[in-house]
């Protein structure tokens, strides 16, 4: 470099100069691009995180709004179950007597369940059934007599009468 005149060095000096200040303009410039994109990350996650809430509160409503439908289809199948044993029980109400009950021995006969119970817990039975106005003495009239034609059993288990169905055509 000694073989530079002045004038050309100072030149270079110059050039020097300028390069290192437009490279320190750029490095600030560099910062702001940075502290911007920065900035714009950390909005744009906010941004993210808002609608994430949102979304995770209409996910929650939906699946609220799931199980109340879900619980209303749950009480109608209990419903339309309960119908459905109501249906049958008008249809062993109203079709024809055997033909050797009176109507109220068959309705009996046709209503009762097929498990073994006591006089007591079959009395409630019928009652539910809408029997409201029966004694439990006409009842267990009626069973007796439905034992004599051999639609119902009856035996003693430790002092308790236990009836039993007994399946007939």
């Amino acid at each position: 470099m000694a073989f530079l005149k002045d004038t050309e060095r100072e030149q270079l000096r110059q050039l020097v100069k300028a390069c290192l200040l437009e490279i320190s303009k750029l490095k600030i410039e560099l910062k702001k691009c940075q502290n911007e994109s920065s900035r714009s990350l950390v909005l744009e996650h906010s941004k993210l995180q808002e609608l994430r809430k949102d979304q995770d509160k209409i996910i929650q409503k939906m699946e609220d709004e799931i199980q109340v439908l879900l619980k209303q289809m749950e009480e109608k199948d209990l419903k339309i179950k309960e119908l459905q044993e109501i249906k049958n029980q008008f249809k062993l109400l109203t079709q024809k007597p055997k033909k050797d009950l009176t109507s109220f021995q068959s309705n009996i006969y046709l209503l009762l369940p097929d498990k073994e119970d006591n006089l007591d817990n079959l009395f409630e039975w019928i009652i539910d059934m809408g029997f409201t106005e029966l004694s439990l003495q006409n009842f267990e009239h009626a069973l007796r007599n439905l034992e004599r034609k051999g639609y119902f059993r009856s035996r003693n288990n430790n002092g308790t009468v236990m009836w039993k169905k007994i399946e007939k055509d």
